[in-house]
């Protein structure tokens, strides 16, 4: 691989992690990035209904984490957890149209090549920088 195409990929993966992370306040936690995309692929590809316990089983953190993640994203609205058709046991895990718009966000963000916008009165942070917590 050409090196200069090899950090033009690098310079995606930031951009989509810049903006995902900025969108969803995950405390510049990859989690929710990862289960947002991890929903969003298997529910375009496969067409079908994709349940929690399969959502989780494609991730690779704790369960903790994911379990404290996924619930942030459904009270957040990004993400949709209905009981599921047969077995009301099993919840089912779809994307709401505020987190299809985030993707198609993120996505159009990466066709245009373009670094976004940070929001208004907000400073970029750098990469790896922690953003300072809100939590007492």
């Amino acid at each position: 691989m050409d090196t200069e195409k090899a950090y033009s990929a690098i310079r995606s993966l930031i951009r989509v992690r810049h903006l995902l992370g900025d969108a969803l306040s995950s405390n510049n936690s990859l989690i929710p990035i990862d289960i947002l995309l991890a929903a969003s692929c298997v529910q375009h590809d496969q067409g079908k209904t994709l349940t929690v316990k399969q959502l989780f089983a494609q991730l690779h953190h704790s369960d903790r984490a994911v379990r404290m993640h996924f619930n942030r994203l459904v009270a957040d609205g990004v993400l949709l957890a209905e009981a599921g058709a047969g077995d009301r046991r099993t919840k089912s895990v779809r994307l709401s149209s505020r987190g299809e718009k985030l993707l198609m966000r993120a996505a159009g963000a990466l066709i245009q090549g373009c670094e976004p916008a940070p929001p208004p009165g907000r400073p970029r942070a750098r990469v790896g920088a922690r953003r300072a917590s809100t939590r007492r």
